[in-house]
């Protein structure tokens, strides 16, 4: 069993795969990770008992030819000799891996490949040329694969539209969480207001997400400062670092008094006593698959503002659990924290429904379900496949 991985950022798709990668039985699959190194969570890869680690130093390179072919090169020779001794399972995670991990896979010959899909690459593209070009590529691969597994039905329906997956060989297995990991705990939240000099009686919003354009954290910055002109006395924590950080800290400084009451985290394994610490936790991202991030904002009761994208409203349910807002509106997604705080009965209500219904979500679901999917796979395939490329 292979999982593949471009790069171990601190995101859900990588800690999903983590997830799934601690909890297989070793006693049935030898499992196996391999990902671009340099990443955040590269050590915490490592930690994990009986998991063995190789570093694909292709992958550490930007989108490019040259960079490509290197990163293929180096995978199917990795992968060759462990299809030639025993069935192996590849699964790939993320864009980048899943196009050059689905080529190597079906060279050297695994018994079965999947691609995980946690939102999809193409989006990424900076112009609409390179959109394009990515899709091109993604629906180029797409027959090289076994199965497609989603985290969202929104993938699901979206990869089937644009010819990216074949629905009879797909499957939704939802991104998993501690669910109880991240149950409200009020005292760590008021030990983390007092050490960041946040009074324990004003509004706190926050958010936890790389900063990147997927993530539009300049629209989160936007709507903070929004909040504060309304609601003098807020306080605001961004829990995440990346490329847009310098963009981020500019953006902050042009909003009066936010400054001083933006509280940039960077990475922290705090995030529990951060929600715990947060009165509504906001998410502006442009693109997701099934964002972990509001999945634990729900078991910590946060009434949560999320942008209409992808899998957001799959896991936030609009005049339930929060406030669906569309995109690219910081003013909209401003009024809607104010409208929620300025309501005590709809965040009581909002806070109540969070926890609700998680329990599908919990993570020690969600490795069983890959591991009946490769069983079956391991059943029905008898080694046999789409062509080689």
């Amino acid at each position: 069993m292979v999982h593949l991985i471009t790069r171990l950022e601190n995101g859900g798709a990588q800690r999903h795969a983590l997830y799934i990668l601690n909890g297989l039985p070793q006693a049935r699959f030898r499992v196996m990770l391999a990902y671009g190194p340099g990443g955040y969570l590269d050590d915490e890869a490592q930690e994990i008992p009986g998991l063995e680690c190789r570093p694909i130093e292709g992958l550490r390179r930007q989108l490019g030819p040259f960079g490509d072919v290197v990163a293929l090169r180096e995978l199917i020779h990795f992968l060759k000799p462990l299809c030639q001794a025993q069935p192996v399972i590849l699964q790939t995670h993320s864009s980048k891996a899943g196009i050059l991990g689905r080529i190597a896979g079906r060279v050297a010959g695994a018994t079965a490949v999947i691609h995980t899909i946690h939102g999809y690459g193409f989006r990424a593209g900076g112009s609409p040329l390179s959109r394009r070009l990515l899709l091109a590529a993604e629906r180029g691969v797409a027959p090289l694969m076994d199965h497609a597994l989603c985290v969202s039905y929104a993938d699901l329906n979206e990869g089937a539209a644009r010819g990216l997956l074949d629905r009879k060989r797909a499957s939704v297995i939802r991104a998993g969480i501690d669910v109880q990991a991240h149950r409200k705990d009020t005292r760590a939240g008021q030990a983390l207001r007092e050490r960041l000099g946040i009074p324990l009686d004003v509004p706190l919003l926050g958010t936890v997400a790389c900063l990147k354009p997927q993530k539009a954290p300049l629209d989160f910055v936007s709507a903070c400062g929004r909040v504060l002109t309304a609601r003098p006395e807020s306080h605001f924590i961004l829990v995440g670092d990346g490329d847009l950080r310098a963009a981020v800290e500019e953006a902050i400084g042009q909003w009066p008094g936010l400054a001083g009451r933006l509280h940039l985290l960077g990475w922290t394994d705090e995030v529990p006593a951060v929600l715990s610490a947060l009165d509504v936790f906001v998410l502006t991202s442009l693109w997701e698959g099934l964002p972990r991030a509001l999945l634990e904002a729900r078991a910590a009761g946060l009434p949560c503002v999320v942008t209409d994208t992808c899998g957001n409203p799959e896991a936030i349910e609009h005049g339930r659990h929060g406030l669906v807002v569309p995109m690219h509106r910081p003013d909209q997604v401003a009024e809607a924290c104010l409208r929620i705080l300025g309501d005590p009965a709809l965040y009581e209500r909002f806070s109540a429904a969070g926890p609700e219904g998680l329990d599908h979500f919990d993570i020690r679901h969600i490795v069983p379900q890959h591991v009946a999917l490769y069983e079956r796979l391991l059943q029905g395939r008898g080694g046999t496949g789409p062509p080689r490329p």
